[in-house]
């Protein structure tokens, strides 16, 4: 054999050394790793329960701030559709003097232009 035979097969040996020595060592680490891996993954499943638990009662919130806010709405409605039809003349001047207010502020922007 030459030189750069008998330099490739010792080469060849550290690797293998090498790779049994990382197989040995890998297997004393095995149950720690998955230990630490059981750990993590139930610490995961904690915190997405967690998330779960406060998106439901954040859900459930929401939807009972809409009703309300719907039931007010409603109640509004009806007052001011009682008070439009108790005083009808007061609610066609306050609608002309919005609309007025309204123009007034628009042509004012646009002459600023």
């Amino acid at each position: 054999m030459d030189n750069k035979t008998k330099e490739n097969a010792g080469s060849i040996l550290k690797i293998d050394e090498a790779l049994e020595f990382l197989n040995r060592e890998l297997a004393g680490k095995k149950d720690e790793i998955n230990r630490l891996i059981s750990e993590k993954y139930s610490n995961l499943k904690e915190i997405i329960g967690t998330g779960k638990e406060m998106m439901e009662k954040t859900k459930q919130t929401l939807e009972d701030a809409v009703g309300k806010g719907e039931e007010k709405v409603k109640e509004m409605t009806t007052e001011i559709d009682k008070r439009v039809h108790t005083n009808p003349w007061l609610a066609i001047g306050i609608a002309a003097a919005s609309g007025l207010l309204l123009g007034y502020i628009i042509e004012a922007s646009r002459r600023s232009k």
